[in-house]
C-alpha cells in the first residue's frame, strides 16, 4: 500500500500511480483506495496471467479432487483432506467468489483452544482462489490440531447472515464407544426439560440431545443464559451469553444429535435454553430452567422472604410486590416454573421528567421490563424477583406480567411507592 505522494505524479488533467511487483509470480492483485478517516474500502480483484505450467497444476488438483466425492456439494462443492479445505465450482462466473468464504474449525479436544469454541479462517476469494478454465478453486490449511466439526459458507462481506453454510463433522468419521454411552447415560434418566432437544443439566455440564435429528435440527443457533447465584459475580451483568451454533459442540451420531457445554465455574441459580433463528432474531423454542439454590443462597432467600412477611405489600395479587427505598420484590407461593415464564413489567415515572435517560423522557418513564431468569430464584416451592429501583424520586410504578405481543397478564398502578 502507498500515498499517492510517494508513488503518483500529476500533470494537467491526469493522474498516474506505478508500483513494482513482486519477483514471484502473481495470482491475484487487490487494488483500491481507502479513507484514512473511516476506514471505508473501493477495492477490485484482478486475476493475473498464469503461466502455462501453473495451470496445468490447477488442473491436475481439480482432477484430483474431482475423482473423489466432496464432503458437501452445494453452490460450492467442499472437499476436506488431512491438510486442506478446498472449495470448488465449475462453471464459475466472477460474481459466484464476490462474497466472504468462511471456515470454523472446532477442535475435537476443547483445551486444544480453552478460550473459544471454534477458530474462524474466513477470507475473500482473492487471497486464496484461482479462476482458471471457467473453474474456481480455494484451498485453505487446515489448523495444526484435529479438528471435530467444520462449518463452511458464504456470506456477504460484513454480514452475520450466511448466503449458505454446511456443517461437516469430519471426526471421528464413526461415533466412537464414549459417545453412545454418554447417551445411555444421560437417557437413564428423565431429561431436566423436554422441548424440540431435551435438556440435561448436569453438575458440570448442560447438553441438548435429540432423536431422531436431521441436519435442518441443528441449523439454528443455540442460546443457553446462565445467572449467578450471587449477582455480583459478573459485575452487574444479569447473565453469561453462552450461545453457540451447533457444529462448535455438538455431534450428530446414529441419527441423533448431542451438543455438550460446561457450565460456569460459578453457583448458577437459573439456566435459559433454547434455538433461536439469527436472521429473523425469532425464538423457536426456550425453557426457563431453575436449580436449587446453594445452601448459603437457600439461607439468604428464606431470610428475605420472612422480612417481606412483616409488612403487607404495596400491591397484593398474581404475584405480591414489595417496595424498598432501592428495589422492587416480587413474590409468590406456591409457585411454579409456569408462573415466571412470562416477562415482568416494571415501568419506573419520575417525579421530575428530567431525571429519565434521554431516550426515555419521550416514554415518560424509564423501561425496567426483566425475565425471571434474570433475577428471580425459586426455592421451597416459592419465588423471589427482585429488581433495583433508580436513586431518583419516583411519582410511580407499574407492575404486571406479560408475553410479546399479547395484553399483560396483569397490570397495576402503585403511586408514590416511597
Amino acid at each position: 500500500d502507498f500515498d499517492f505522494h510517494r508513488r503518483g505524479v500529476s500533470w494537467e488533467d491526469a493522474c498516474w500511480a506505478t508500483v513494482a511487483l513482486p519477483a514471484y509470480e502473481i495470482q491475484y492483485l487487490r487494488t483500491g483506495q481507502r479513507r484514512r478517516e473511516t476506514g471505508e474500502m473501493l477495492t477490485t480483484s484482478i486475476p493475473a496471467p498464469l503461466r502455462p505450467d501453473t495451470i496445468d497444476a490447477y488442473r491436475a488438483a481439480y482432477a484430483a479432487l474431482a475423482a473423489q466425492a466432496p464432503a458437501h456439494r452445494s453452490v460450492f462443492d467442499v472437499y476436506v483432506t488431512a491438510g486442506t479445505v478446498t472449495f470448488a465450482k465449475t462453471p464459475c462466473a466472477a460474481a459466484d467468489t464476490e462474497p466472504e468464504f468462511f471456515l470454523r474449525v472446532a477442535p475435537a479436544d476443547p483445551q486444544a483452544r480453552p478460550d473459544r469454541a471454534f477458530d474462524d479462517l474466513a477470507f475473500p476469494f482473492f487471497a486464496r482462489g484461482v479462476r482458471f478454465d471457467a473453474t474456481c478453486l480455494a484451498s485453505v490449511p487446515r489448523p495444526a490440531y484435529p479438528a471435530r466439526a467444520l462449518q463452511v459458507g458464504q456470506r456477504q462481506p460484513g454480514g452475520e447472515r450466511p448466503l449458505w453454510q454446511a456443517d461437516l463433522f469430519v471426526a471421528p468419521a464413526a461415533a466412537p464407544p464414549e459417545y453412545r454411552a454418554a447417551y445411555r447415560t444421560l437417557t437413564a434418566r428423565p431429561p431436566t426439560h423436554r422441548a424440540a432437544f431435551d435438556v440435561y443439566v448436569g453438575a458440570s455440564r448442560v447438553t441438548f440431545v435429540k432423536a431422531p435429528c436431521a441436519a435442518a435440527d441443528t441449523e439454528p443457533q443455540f442460546f443457553l443464559h446462565a445467572a449467578p447465584a450471587d449477582p455480583r459475580t459478573l459485575a452487574g451483568r444479569p447473565f453469561a451469553n453462552l450461545d453457540f451454533p451447533f457444529f462448535a459442540r455438538g455431534v450428530r451420531f446414529d441419527a441423533t444429535c448431542l451438543a455438550s457445554v460446561p457450565r460456569p465455574a460459578y453457583p448458577v441459580r437459573h439456566l435459559t435454553a433454547g434455538q433461536w433463528l439469527s436472521g429473523a432474531a425469532r425464538t423457536l423454542w426456550q425453557a426457563d430452567l431453575p436449580l436449587a439454590p446453594a445452601p448459603q443462597a437457600l439461607q439468604v432467600y428464606r431470610q428475605t422472604w420472612r422480612a417481606l412477611a412483616t409488612a403487607p405489600p404495596a400491591y397484593q395479587g398474581v404475584f405480591d410486590v414489595h417496595v424498598a427505598a432501592d428495589a422492587v420484590t416480587y413474590a409468590k407461593a406456591p409457585c411454579v416454573a409456569a408462573d415466571t415464564e412470562p416477562k415482568f413489567m416494571l415501568h419506573v415515572v419520575p417525579v421530575r421528567p428530567r431525571d429519565l435517560p434521554p431516550d426515555r423522557r419521550s416514554a415518560g418513564f424509564d423501561n425496567r421490563d426483566f425475565r425471571f431468569a434474570w433475577q428471580g430464584a425459586h426455592f421451597d416451592g416459592r419465588c423471589l424477583a427482585r429488581a433495583p429501583l433508580p436513586a431518583w424520586p419516583i411519582a410511580a410504578l407499574r407492575v404486571g406480567q406479560f408475553r410479546a405481543g399479547e395484553d399483560p397478564l396483569w397490570r397495576a398502578e402503585i403511586p408514590r411507592p416511597r
